[in-house]
């Protein structure tokens, strides 16, 4: 099993589409979506979008499991060397197994990497919060009315993984969680750390 540096091991698929989805479901509610059991971020708690349900499940499990519909990967898929690729017939590409969210107004692809890597978004929020320096961390307004965006980046040993909050006033409201696959994202995420860059540690 490939190892990620400070990262727990992704969680470990069956050969079994829905097993797999399953299995990062279970994950999601005993780690993340247990409000006893949620790491704290800084001073806050995290909090996760529960109120709409899919298929049983909160939307918020559903999008850190998925990709937007127009992703196109037209050379090299993210998952070439992950043992998802074997399991998920190439979703992302033929789109049988999708999602829809937001009161179906977004169809987005199920994502077997992305489900796998569950744990990260744990490992990251704790990271942050003892101000590891393997996590990148700055903060970007977002106009006069809207709350600031929180960014947490792991980009090292293998793994480069992104989570994205709404900076409420009591708690942090995570908005999305994923691995960065595209060069452009990457350096617009580097050129973004160097210009606001944040610390809760040093205000």
């Amino acid at each position: 099993m490939m190892m990620y540096g400070k990262l727990s091991p992704p969680l470990a698929l069956s050969a079994d589409f829905q097993e797999s989805i399953d299995a990062a479901y279970e994950y999601f509610q005993n780690a993340i979506n247990n409000r006893a059991k949620r790491p704290v971020l800084f001073d806050k708690e995290v909090f996760i979008e529960g109120r709409e349900q899919i298929e049983g499940r909160p939307v918020g499990f559903w999008h850190a499991v998925s990709l937007e519909e127009n992703h196109q990967f037209r050379d090299v898929l993210p998952c070439v060397n992950d043992f998802s690729i074997y399991v998920c017939g190439q979703n992302c590409m033929s789109a049988h197994r999708q999602v829809r969210i937001k009161c179906e107004t977004e169809t987005r692809n199920l994502c077997l990497l992305r489900a796998s890597r569950l744990p990260w978004i744990v490992d990251i929020i704790q990271l942050a919060s003892r101000d590891d320096p393997s996590v990148q961390v700055w903060r970007k307004s977002s106009g006069s009315r809207a709350s600031d965006k929180l960014y947490l980046r792991y980009n090292q040993d293998g793994a480069d993984y992104v989570l994205i909050f709404s900076a409420e006033k009591r708690f942090y409201r995570l908005i999305s969680a994923f691995p960065v696959f595209y060069t452009r994202e990457k350096a617009d995420f580097d050129r973004d750390y160097q210009s606001y860059t944040w610390s809760y540690f040093k205000r």
